[in-house]
């Protein structure tokens, strides 16, 4: 590591434990004197308040300063579904839900293409808010085969892990999951639920999951504050250093 960036790590650290020890819309010292204590550059200091501005850390009011923001959810992402009681190492904070929509439909042509089942087969849709320390911060909209979860209750989703509930109720291990992301804007009905303005940044996110038999059986659709969440992957470089090819591995 080069000295620039100890350097900046340091600043990082420091400028982490100041924000800790402050409320949420506090201000921070004056960048003269934080430069002074420091004994760094304006530019570099700048540079290190940049990024936990981005981070969530800290929130840039012009012609006022720089004061303590909320720093984003940071959930990782695994590779093995099956290996933990969840499906993902748990996010930070308190993660309730609450659900606005619990009913069997068909299936419909584009749900039933992504399952590969006959448009007619009976799917369980859940539609939920999902809340950290009772703030939204999702929406999310679960199509799960609905003869795999007979009796399955809005209250049993809102109770718990809903891959929990399907490992130890029905049997019914996830294993495998394809799932994309993307960036999108919220319209007005996902800014109202979420509590965001119409076109404020999204993280958009789809999934398709099989069970330990291979049998695809879940379909979700689900979209996160962009102003509040963040994804972390641990990469693993394999091969050559001119052909290395980046893998998520779990963090559990």
């Amino acid at each position: 590591m080069t000295a620039s960036l100890r350097k900046r790590d340091r600043i990082r650290e420091h400028l982490i434990a100041l924000i800790k020890a402050r409320a949420v819309g506090q201000a921070i010292p004056a960048e003269r004197q934080l430069c002074v204590e420091l004994e760094t550059s304006r530019p570099t200091l700048r540079a290190v308040v940049d990024e936990l501005v981005r981070d969530g850390w800290l929130v840039r009011e012009h012609g006022r300063g720089v004061f303590v923001g909320t720093p984003k959810i940071a959930q990782e992402i695994v590779t093995g579904l099956a290996s933990n009681q969840t499906g993902y190492p748990p996010a930070p904070g308190k993660w309730t839900s609450r659900v606005i929509d619990h009913s069997i439909v068909p299936a419909g042509m584009s749900i039933g293409s992504r399952l590969r089942v006959e448009a007619a087969t009976p799917v369980l849709r859940i539609a939920r808010q999902r809340l950290v320390d009772d703030e939204p911060m999702a929406l999310e909209t679960i199509h799960v085969l609905s003869d795999l979860v007979p009796g399955a209750s809005a209250g049993d989703v809102e109770s718990g892990s809903f891959y929990s509930l399907l490992r130890e109720r029905y049997d019914l291990v996830p294993t495998a999951a394809e799932q994309t992301h993307e960036a999108t804007a919220a319209d007005a009905v996902q800014a109202s639920l979420l509590g965001i303005g119409e076109g404020a940044p999204v993280l958009s996110l789809e999934r398709v999951t099989r069970d330990q038999h291979g049998r695809l059986f879940e379909y979700t659709r689900a979209v996160y504050r962009g102003d509040r969440y963040r994804l972390v992957s641990h990469l693993t470089l394999v091969g050559p250093p001119d052909e290395a090819a980046p893998r998520v591995t779990p963090t559990l």
